[in-house]
């Protein structure tokens, strides 16, 4: 059927206004004409987003797959996923046990309670407080004695949590709301009387409150003030001791300090402004104290730290570190035979989770198996406990919750109850031809300086039936590692016939600290520069081709995808950019921006500003460059990530493509009511449902368009 021309200017986004706004920086005129978009409660803006809704809703019509595609993906979220499990380790506190669960079909994870010998009940259900599914538990603690939970919860995604406190037995409410304006740690004291909390100030700062059960908040006493953003806290079950750690970023070097007991004056143990360095305390069994750093050891070691003098200078190096294995987690354990304490440690090599247990001496007892080739998270233990139960996934694995025994030195299952059975890995309803079950390979290529990284392939089939249609994805900053993790995302695009590839560029955590400080600030370009190469590995390899690749991620990952784009256009057939920051250069100024400094660096630098604008998406658009199709998403409100990036480059990219004949299509999914974070799962699945259909609509997967 002919295309008339009416249809072809209903396809078209809406023009784009263009400013004249500039910026002069240390002698650079730095362009901005979509400045206008930055304020989103203006008549233009909202004219302009109806406009982008309208336009988005008449592409979604022609997504062959995107039906299909929901489909599969309620099936496979329904054995979980990592941003909705269906449930979580356990916390236990004096014989009672706190989990999260989520039983198939409902939108959001609700916090059980189960006392000893008694049926598990719901604690704390959001839909009960928002039947609408706006509301989400972001965060909870029980006290040390589980007599008293303290919990948060936010709505539309604000990420401006009400601090509630309820009495377990019987689920009554203890004391008024504490309104705060960002989540916050809580770290209560051993008596479980109170609890430490964190607010943020009005010159940026923070500082640590002490709230004292049966009192009204507005008398909690400050007990320490920081002007550092970022400020974390934890408490010991067996000693007043209060930890607390800052940091001017997200993984810049920490202060970490001690405040023996309350009313004390904080006492500083390690000055990573000094060394660059991080640590933490890691508190049991009875008065043990551990460290663990990255000072002097760029994988991360454990050292036991004496009480009475406690300074970093004093630390004796327990566990030390591996080189070519990052040191994730260490949990105290107690042997319940001996009285000794040891250690059940969890490492990342190449990308995949190892576990050991250590002796009171810190010598390696022995290696204990994993469940598979695939990440262990959330590992934690109750005090003096000869047991630990952690969170394990990969790539086809359900989050699965097991236990580790010490006397069996094993890990084991632990039983959901309701639990369904996962889906056939194969048989997708995506439309493709795929009928075997999906496989992973773990690869390695050459980065353009030669340096090896690691990446994940998961499809299905015989790999030499390619090239196929392609999703590339990474993360790539704040030193966070990609590794496995069950992804009905990226099952769905697998079973439908697709391949999935999950790179581990520098600025992640793969390779420990100097990995992350190699893609990070203004070594960022080099992260980017991983990432391409990734893509013309996946091409010069028969695995897809440029007419096949879609290029996708979210937050920094998004920026990673934004950045791949408009660098090197010609290598990719769509991108879908969510959540991302793309405006590096005002980006200090917005949402969450002014903590990430570190990673970035700033324009108020001459170097840093050469670097920014070197890979700033938004800035490097450019007429005639012959984009990929792009769907940019963004919550509406985003805390973290200010949703302007995503309508300025959006505008930028339209208004590139207007200069373009033949360009492809560039389109906004704005979406009310949720956050950066946690989102029900309806709304989750649905918007995944809209990216792969996308995806696979410009990459030919399942009869989509392919062609440049």
């Amino acid at each position: 059927m002919a295309v008339s021309d009416s249809d072809r200017v209903a396809m078209r986004p809406p023009a784009p206004r263009r400013g004249d706004d500039t910026d002069r920086i240390h002698g650079r005129v730095v362009a901005d004409p979509f400045r206008w978009l930055e304020d989103d409660s203006t008549p233009e803006c909202a004219e302009w987003l109806a406009g982008q809704a309208a336009l988005l809703e008449r592409h979604r019509a022609t997504w062959p797959l995107r039906e299909a595609l929901h489909r599969d993906l309620t099936g496979l979220t329904g054995v979980g996923a990592l941003t909705v499990p269906v449930s979580s380790p356990p916390v236990l506190r004096r014989g009672r046990r706190f989990y999260l669960r989520r039983a198939p079909g409902q939108e959001l994870p609700v916090l059980m309670v189960a006392d000893p010998g008694a049926a598990p009940r719901v604690l704390v259900d959001p839909l009960a407080l928002d039947p609408g599914a706006r509301t989400t538990l972001d965060s909870w603690r029980p006290s040390w004695n589980g007599a008293v939970l303290a919990y948060q919860v936010s709505s539309g995604g604000s990420e401006r949590p009400e601090l509630r406190l309820l009495r377990v037995a019987d689920g009554t409410p203890v004391d008024s709301p504490i309104p705060l304006a960002r989540p916050t740690p809580v770290a209560w004291l051993p008596t479980g009387l109170g609890f430490h909390y964190t607010l943020p100030d009005s010159e940026g700062g923070r500082r640590v409150l002490l709230h004292r059960l049966g009192t009204d908040p507005a008398d909690d006493e400050t007990v320490f003030a920081t002007d550092r953003p970022h400020l974390a806290i934890k408490s010991a079950p067996a000693r007043p001791w209060l930890m607390i750690t800052t940091s001017s970023g997200v993984t810049s070097g920490n202060t970490l300090l001690v405040v023996p007991e309350p009313g004390a004056r904080p006492r500083v143990l390690h000055d990573g402004d000094r060394d660059g360095a991080r640590a933490v305390l890691k508190f049991g069994p009875g008065p043990l104290v551990l460290a663990v750093t990255d000072l002097d050891a760029p994988f991360g070691r454990v050292c036991a730290v004496d009480p009475d003098d406690p300074a970093a200078r004093s630390w004796r190096t327990l566990i030390p570190e591996e080189p070519g294995a990052v040191l994730d987690d260490a949990v105290p354990l107690l042997d319940p035979d001996t009285g000794a304490p040891c250690l059940l440690v969890n490492r990342t090599r190449q990308g995949l989770s190892e576990l050991a247990l250590h002796g009171h001496d810190g010598a390696r007892v022995c290696d204990v198996p994993v469940p598979g080739s695939g990440s262990v998270r959330r590992m934690a233990a109750p005090p003096d406990s000869d047991r630990a139960w952690f969170a394990y996934t990969d790539f086809v694995t359900p989050p699965t919750v097991y236990r580790f025994d010490l006397r069996e030195r094993r890990c084991v299952p632990e039983p959901v109850e309701g639990a369904p059975p996962a889906p056939a890995a194969e048989g997708g309803d995506g439309g493709g031809a795929a009928a075997a079950a999906p496989q992973v390979r773990q690869v390695v290529y050459t980065a353009a300086d030669g340096t090896r990284v690691g990446m994940h392939l998961v499809f299905s089939g015989d790999p030499a039936d390619g090239p196929r249609p392609a999703v590339l994805t990474t993360y790539g900053g704040f030193g966070a590692s990609s590794v496995p993790g069950y992804s009905p995302t990226i099952l769905a695009w697998v079973r439908a016939g697709g391949v999935y590839a999950v790179a581990g560029v520098r600025g992640g955590g793969e390779g420990g600290t100097a990995w992350h400080a190699a893609g990070s600030g203004t070594n960022k370009p080099t992260a980017i520069a991983d990432f391409l190469a990734a893509a013309e590995w996946l091409v010069d390899q028969g695995w897809t081709a440029p007419d096949r690749l879609a290029v996708k991620g979210a937050s920094h990952s998004g920026l990673m995808a934004a950045a791949a784009i408009t660098a090197r256009p010609d290598l990719f057939a769509a991108a879908v950019v969510s959540d991302a920051l793309t405006d590096m250069v005002r980006y200090p100024g917005f949402g969450l921006g002014r903590m990430w400094r570190e990673e970035f660096g700033t324009a108020d630098d001459p170097d840093q500003l050469d670097t920014l604008l070197s890979y700033s998406p938004y800035h490097r658009v450019r007429p005639g460059a012959g984009y990929p199709a792009v769907l940019l998403t963004c919550p509406r409100t985003d805390a973290r990530v200010d949703s302007m990036h995503t309508r300025k480059l959006t505008a930028a990219l339209q208004d590139a493509a207007a200069a373009t004949p033949g360009a492809r299509p560039v389109l906004l999914r704005c979406e009310s009511d949720v956050g950066h974070g946690m989102r029900s799962a309806s709304r989750w699945i649905a918007l995944q449902a809209d990216v792969l259909a996308f995806c696979a609509a410009h990459t030919g997967l399942g009869g989509g368009d392919t062609g440049r």
